[in-house]
């Protein structure tokens, strides 16, 4: 245990007790005639060193320190009331040093570009980047201070990127990386083919596309910053983690109630809080973490029972609990609750013993063709019985699969609604098991589909329709609507073996006619007579062109989210308790001393 250690809990304890005993360090007896009285000072410090058993020199000089600091915030005060002036505390994050500390002046009109003007000349960092935090939101430079909740005596995080030529060509490099996640995700935000929302089993969820565009974006950023965690990177992490949750709050507040993501969000920024050694955001930390546990016990119920009736065991949340309890001690500690901490971080003792798993225990399912992570996850979630957890992998991977297939289904089907068209109603497409019925009794694909389109998608009324109004033939007008169906139609006559240019020819000739299209494809050795260029009559070479070169940009916009990101299934679920048990460690040497 360090000396700065020791001095911070003692520090708590002092504070803690000034508060609660009345005593201001700026007023008589203890300031008086504009200095400070040793001799209260003295006798002051000698009561509190009995009672908290803090050695006396050390008593004294925090003290002093808290004195000085309450002085100084008077100070500011009454220059803000007085002249507008803010003063701001700034804490520089860098990876290559220890954290500092500074205040600086200005007011709160300031741009936040001005004020990473004055923390770059402050700390001689040259070309860096940075990144400004304040209250859990990352500052925009072209806006106010004052216009973004910063406030007199405010605590801001500066996120130094880079410092070194290197180190800038890599801080540019993150910062398009982070610009870049924005943008490829709202790209893709959209577009079931390349990015789909599921649940835990795989299974779609469906939101209204506005929702979708920013719970794949947070989400997205969620991920990434998830990556940086990874690797220990963690003022890396909380700037990708708060812009996610820029992103999530974008969405209402119904759709955050059903999906657990914005209290992992809240999680992963109170951990990056800690490993920062941010304590002045412990007010925000506390809030994140209420709302977390809020959500938990609404997602998984008071003891788990929702969990267990869904996934049959509580084995791999309980982990995520185990941090939730962590962080929550470490909050209560820092508010000199020390007997509720206390308590609270023995429980998290237990929990991380019953989440602890037999190293051989792994090794023999990974030997069985599981991977590391399925194997840890699967035997928390047996209580460490192998064959048990081989089960709970089989039926997961099992679940999933079955949920996609399901998933993929659906997609299939909403692709070919659309296609399809909708009904004159407005409201529906047409659909496509109706127009399979009709198909089936021997009727035209593009006959049954104008037949259910103009009934809303009842099959009585379709056949009467088709019956009444029968397709014109090869010599009629072109229907635009009978060429947008085209493509579809082809395809089961590529399957069958013909050329696609072919099967698209013979289809136009015959009215979208499968059968007749067939025959004389067959007669004719698969080769039908007629002039390519009219297939591509309704598109452009231009808007293939351009259809080609929009699904290469999402195409590569995927490779990009992709990189980096572990994408195996339940990877939040994967702690290795390693950190966890180190601050346990650390604060109960604090408490039990």
């Amino acid at each position: 245990m360090t000396s700065n250690l020791e001095k911070e809990d003692y520090l708590i304890q002092i504070r803690d007790k000034l508060r609660k005993d009345g005593i201001k360090l700026w007023l008589p007896p203890y300031f008086q005639d504009s200095q400070s009285s040793a001799t209260d000072i003295k006798i002051l410090s000698e009561d509190y060193r009995k009672i908290l058993n803090i050695p006396p020199n050390l008593c004294e000089e925090i003290i002093i320190e808290l004195q000085l600091n309450s002085l100084e915030n008077l100070k500011q005060k009454n220059l803000f009331q007085d002249k507008g002036v803010a003063t701001i505390k700034i804490k520089v994050l860098h990876s290559n040093s220890p954290p500092g500390v500074f205040s600086k002046k200005l007011l709160l009109s300031s741009k936040a570009s001005e004020l990473k003007d004055i923390i770059t000349i402050e700390v001689n960092i040259g070309n860096a980047g940075i990144k400004l935090i304040s209250a859990g939101r990352v500052l925009k430079d072209t806006d106010t201070l004052g216009s973004q909740g910063v406030k007199n005596g405010s605590q801001i995080l500066a996120i130094i990127l880079s410092e070194t030529p290197t180190q800038v060509s890599q801080n540019e490099n993150q910062i398009r990386e982070l610009e870049s996640v924005k943008t490829d995700s709202t790209l893709l935000a959209l577009d079931n083919e390349y990015m789909q929302l599921e649940d835990q089993f795989g299974n779609p969820i469906k939101i209204p596309p506005n929702e979708r565009k920013a719970l794949v974006v947070a989400m997205a950023l969620h991920e990434k910053g998830k990556a940086s965690l990874k690797r220990n990177e963690f003022t890396r992490a909380l700037v990708f983690f708060l812009e996610a949750d820029q992103e999530f709050r974008q969405c209402n507040s119904q759709l955050l109630k059903t999906v657990d993501n914005y209290a992992l969000l809240d999680l992963d920024i109170a951990w990056c809080y800690l490993n920062l050694e941010s304590f002045a955001q412990l007010p925000e930390a506390f809030q994140r973490l209420s709302r977390c546990e809020e959500k938990f016990c609404s997602t998984y119920g008071n003891n788990l029972e929702r969990l267990i009736e869904i996934k049959g065991t509580p084995g791999n949340e309980e982990a995520l609990l185990m941090r939730l309890h962590l962080l929550q001690a470490i909050v209560l500690y820092h508010q000199n609750k020390r007997t509720e901490a206390l308590n609270l971080f023995h429980k998290v003792e237990q929990e991380i013993k019953q989440l602890r798993v037999d190293e051989n225990s792994i090794m023999t399912l990974v030997e069985l063709g599981y991977t590391t992570k399925e194997a840890t996850i699967g035997l928390r979630a047996t209580r460490g019985d192998v064959n048990r957890a081989a089960n709970y992998i089989n039926e997961n991977r099992n679940k999933r699969v079955e949920g996609r297939r399901k998933a993929e289904a659906e997609a299939i089907l909403e692709k070919e609604r659309k296609k399809l068209g909708l009904c004159v109603d407005g409201k529906q497409h047409v659909d496509p098991n109706f127009l399979k019925i009709l198909v089936n009794m021997g009727y035209s694909k593009e006959a049954a589909r104008l037949a259910l389109k103009n009934t809303n998608n009842v099959i009585s009324d379709s056949i009467e329709y088709i019956q009444e109004h029968p397709l014109p033939g090869p010599s009629g007008s072109k229907s635009t609507e009978l060429l947008s169906f085209i493509d579809d139609l082809s395809i089961e006559l590529e399957d069958a073996g013909f050329d696609a240019r072919m099967a698209k020819m013979a289809l136009k000739r015959h009215a979208g006619d499968i059968m007749k299209a067939a025959e004389e494809l067959i007669m004719n050795d698969g080769i039908v007579p007629g002039d390519l260029t009219d297939l591509i009559s309704e598109e452009s070479l231009e808007n293939i062109k351009r259809r080609r070169e929009d699904n290469k940009e999402k195409t590569d916009a995927l490779n990009r989210l992709k990189e980096d990101i572990d994408i195996t299934d339940d990877d939040y679920l994967d702690i290795n308790l390693v950190q966890e048990e180190s601050f346990l460690r650390q604060y109960l040497s604090l408490l039990e001393k």
